[in-house]
């Protein structure tokens, strides 16, 4: 199926949804009436509306600078959030094809059948499951649409990078610790017991190990507020 047939099936099919509504009698004629009203608008929602996170959610909620303070933790969490959603990718592409193949098997014992009732219930159920397609197939177009937004997130981080694009683990030791320092001076005198017990040991931890590799000055910079805060007898 092409790209335009595709495009096309999705409006016609969003225009007959109002017929499917009306034909289960769920709604009064006065609701109907309303839903008609807003049959075009309907349309745009379903064609447009928002499925995953949009670029500055992206930016802004996901790769925060109190979580991720370096451009390799950022670049790192952009890798981490890639992947989860091209998995996701693949397994839906399982789904669509079950779901497909159904129809197909619904299609076919709708032509076997010959008691009306239950014709009625496989057509019902085949009109169902290519609800569930078009749904799917938006859902894994807006996945590409991620994946690609992802993709251009990484290519901006990719020059500050420090610690190399091969192995996670070599930015974690200086990003984790300058996390916990942001995370520690943004608590202040705020959180649970447990939370500031939490924090403050992963901070005394990453600092002591940045201290045993001779890393402490790329976290806590001399004449820095955060050195005179955190190390006092330097």
């Amino acid at each position: 199926m092409t790209k335009s047939n595709k495009k096309e099936k999705t409006i016609n099919f969003s225009d007959t949804s109002l017929n499917i509504i009306s034909q289960s009698q769920i709604l009064t004629e006065e609701d109907l009436h309303k839903i008609r009203e807003l049959q075009f608008e309907l349309k745009d929602v379903f064609l447009n509306t928002q499925i995953f996170r949009t670029r500055t959610e992206m930016e802004v909620s996901v790769l925060n600078d109190l979580k991720f303070p370096t451009p390799d933790s950022k670049y790192w969490q952009a890798v981490r959030e890639q992947n989860v959603m091209f998995q996701e990718l693949v397994m839906l592409s399982y789904e669509y094809r079950k779901n497909i193949v159904e129809i197909k098997k619904l299609e076919r014992d709708m032509v076997k059948e010959k008691d009306k009732l239950e014709k009625e219930l496989l057509k019902i159920e085949t009109e169902k499951k290519t609800f569930i397609s078009l749904n799917q197939a938006r859902t894994a177009k807006d996945r590409i649409r991620e994946l690609m937004e992802w993709s251009e997130i990484k290519e901006k981080f990719i020059p500050d990078i420090k610690y190399g694009l091969k192995n996670a683990n070599d930015h974690q030791l200086v990003s984790y610790a300058k996390r916990f320092v942001g995370e520690y001076l943004a608590m202040k005198d705020k959180g649970s017991p447990s939370e500031r017990a939490n924090l403050i040991g992963q901070l005394e931890m990453a600092l002591k190990i940045c201290r045993q590799r001779g890393l402490l000055d790329k976290v806590l910079p001399k004449n820095s507020p955060e050195h005179k805060m955190f190390l006092k007898e330097d």
